[in-house]
């Protein structure tokens, strides 16, 4: 893949422009984050073998690396070296998973879990429903072009899910089908250690923190519609919040 890449700017790179050559490489590494070419946590080759490819001096690569670690697009990481930084940013308040993130590359899932079983006091206190009362347990692991991101479990009233081994897609566009919009959204987040399965789960070569967000939402007439979480990549989103300040005298 890198050398094809270093090929293609090699061969854009053009020393004739006033444009100074470290700024058309910043631009051309730019343009290739931006369309995928390079995607998030691509590791890059060292500045010397970047060097070799593009027949330029190592100074030049050293200058257009800085110009795009100053613009965020790149991060150095100690014994890992420099890799593409481009998380994507998650509005917790603009609807669904598959919905937002379609512009972020093609959303598929593994599924793990499509059942009916009877909940749990705890599933069943969240969901305010009776203890032993049938619900849908949904658990898949997201991912976008091919990349799994994160494992998302939720757990769903019957009413709302008879047939989760149905559900193919978005759980919001399946809804939607039937009339039914979530209205309010409950979040809670925190840092969680990954378990082996989880790390297997996400490909995860390292061990690092994930992001947990518990999720409660309900309807316009406050049944809540679903309750459960979603392990995420942390270094993969980034998330988005928009709050009114509440003035206290």
């Amino acid at each position: 893949m890198f050398q094809q890449l270093l090929t293609r700017i090699h061969d854009t790179l053009d020393p004739t422009l006033p444009t100074p050559l470290y700024l058309q490489l910043k631009q051309l590494f730019t343009n290739e984050i931006k369309s995928k070419a390079l995607p998030h946590g691509t590791t890059l080759p060292s500045e010397r073998k970047m060097a070799q490819a593009l027949g330029l001096s190592r100074v030049t690569i050293v200058k257009a690396l800085a110009e795009l670690l100053e613009l965020g697009l790149i991060i150095k990481r100690q014994g890992k070296g420099t890799q593409i930084n481009s998380p994507v940013s998650y509005h917790l308040a603009h609807g669904g998973f598959s919905s937002q993130l379609q512009k972020a590359g093609n959303v598929s899932n593994r599924w793990l879990v499509r059942e009916r079983q009877a909940a749990s006091e705890p599933i069943a206190n969240a969901l305010r429903i009776p203890s032993g009362a049938i619900i849908a347990k949904i658990k898949r692991v997201r991912l976008v072009d091919n990349l799994p991101v994160s494992i998302e479990t939720m757990y769903i009233p019957e009413v709302y899910l008879p047939r989760p081994e149905l559900l193919e897609g978005s759980l919001y566009s399946h809804w939607s089908e039937q009339g039914l919009f979530p209205d309010i959204q409950d979040y809670s987040l925190n840092v969680h250690m990954p378990t082996q399965e989880e790390r297997t789960l996400l490909e995860m070569k390292e061990l690092a923190p994930l992001m947990r967000i518990v999720l409660t939402s309900r309807d316009k007439a406050g049944h809540i519609l679903e309750y459960g979480h979603a392990l995420c990549l942390s270094d993969y989103f980034n998330f988005d919040f928009k709050v009114k300040v509440i003035q206290t005298p």
